[in-house]
Order: C-alpha cells, then structure tokens, then sequence
C-alpha cells in the first residue's frame, strides 16, 4: 500500500519549504507530488534536493484541476494501484507531520471509510478548532455567511473516534484511489473553492461513500484566508463557486441522482 501526496503551490514557496515541509513526510510507503502552479526554480531545487516529484504548470489552472492532474500522473507514471493505494491532498499553509498522516490513514481503513479528514486547528498548541468539517450548504445559509459573516453549518465534533461528517475541508482530504477515480476526480468548473463540498456530495449521492472525521490526526492550518477580503478576485472565486454548489443541490433535490453525472 502506497500513499500518494499531492501538494499544489500557488506561489507558496516559502510556505512548502519552511511551514508544510513535505519531505518530512516521505518515507517508502509516501510518495510526495509537488505541482507548481507558478513554477519557481527555488521550488524546484528542494523538490530535487530531497527526492521529491516536482511538476510544472505551463498554464495556471484551478485547485481541482492541478489535484486531478497530480492524481492522473502517479496513476500513469509512478504505477499506482487503484484498488489498494491512497490520494491525500494538502494545502501548502498546513503543518502536519509523518504520524498524523499514518493515523489518518489508519483510522479509514479499520472503519472502512473511502474518504477522510484530520482534525485541524488554528494553533500549535491544539486548542482552537478550524471549521474544517461541516453540513452541506443551503443557498440561503450561503447568502446569510456573507451578509451577516455567520456559519451556520458547523457541527458538533467527536473527539474519541472517527465519526461521519457531510464534508471536510480541501485543505486536507484523503481518498481510496479507487474512490477518486471513480468519481473522475474534482469537477474542474470550480475554480477555487467548494470543489471539497461538491465532492463529498457527489461521492454521497452517486457512490453511497460518506466522509468521515478522524479526530486523533491532528494538524495545523495557518490560512491566508483570502476569500475573506472584499473586491478581491478570490471574493468572486467564493461567491461563484457557492452558488455553482447551490445549483448541484437544487438539481440533485429537482432532477434526481442522475444529474449529477
């Protein structure tokens, strides 16, 4: 069994190289991809200097679109085995390290579970929860977030066992490589955000797959949170992405399950 790490830096560098740090995360069972949206020769030469798989974009391109991209080179090129490895994503702002990997992991494959994510925080110490799992999204509860800046999707955590969840953030997800593959991957009309929402509703609707949060794999996420600026493009990028999302929802609820195909 082979976990495959796929890392996608929007000119993130210096986070890659000195928050994340990957090749902290190697190991003969970890395959570490790091795909440069932006490519930076700084980048590259770590890549190198630590054995690492490094791509380049010629082309800037989405957040699912750069996942699906690693996902389909360590399928055709470093001989992925669909039905026994894993796919995990993660965010260049995060800090885990080798065992919170392996406990993720872990823990999905005892309770059967075909996607997952790990307990993130917005500190070291552990302390303060990131609103990282949640309840799928009604449109109102999305126009209400932005008006009155209110999440009305969080939900209450376990803290002693994996447990279901309708989503997780894509700042870490992990995926059965059968799974993703089956379910084509992210859909690339999302440019940015929301492509973690529509893939756990997908996997629900189409798979019968639920996600599941393992709370012992603990990480941090030291975000940017760009979407947060107003009349920035990354605002657009939310704004658009959500309501893409509330469209899926209301189609799945008008036309069935076989819409979402």
């Amino acid at each position: 069994m082979t976990v495959y790490i796929s890392v996608v830096s929007h000119e993130d560098t210096l986070e890659i190289i000195h928050d994340l740090q990957p090749h902290r995360l190697k190991s003969p069972e970890h395959q570490i991809v790091i795909l440069d949206n932006c490519p930076a020769q700084e980048l590259k030469t770590y890549a190198s200097e630590h054995n690492l798989t490094y791509l380049a974009n010629e082309k800037i391109q989405g957040f699912g679109a750069n996942h699906n991209k690693v996902f389909h080179y360590c399928q055709h090129m470093l001989d992925m085995d669909i039905e026994n490895d894993w796919f995990i994503i993660l965010n260049p702002d995060l800090e885990c390290d080798r065992e919170a990997i392996e406990h993720l992991i872990d823990d999905m494959r005892a309770t059967g579970a075909k996607i997952g994510a790990p307990n993130i925080f917005k500190d070291r110490k552990f302390e303060e929860h990131e609103e990282s799992v949640r309840r799928f999204p009604y449109l109102w509860e999305l126009v209400t977030s932005y008006l009155f800046r209110k999440n009305r999707t969080g939900v209450d955590r376990c803290t002693d066992r994996a447990c279901e969840v309708d989503w997780a953030s894509g700042a870490c997800l992990a995926f059965s490589a059968s799974t993703f593959k089956a379910l084509g991957g992210f859909d690339e009309r999302y440019f940015l955000y929301y492509e973690d929402v529509d893939f756990c509703w997908r996997a629900r609707h189409l798979l019968g797959e639920k996600t599941y949060y393992v709370p012992g794999a603990k990480m941090v996420h030291r975000g940017k949170r760009a979407s947060h600026t107003l009349n920035n493009r990354h605002l657009w990028w939310h704004l658009t992405s959500a309501l893409r999302f509330a469209w899926v929802r209301a189609k799945t609820a008008l036309l069935g399950v076989d819409s979402l195909k």
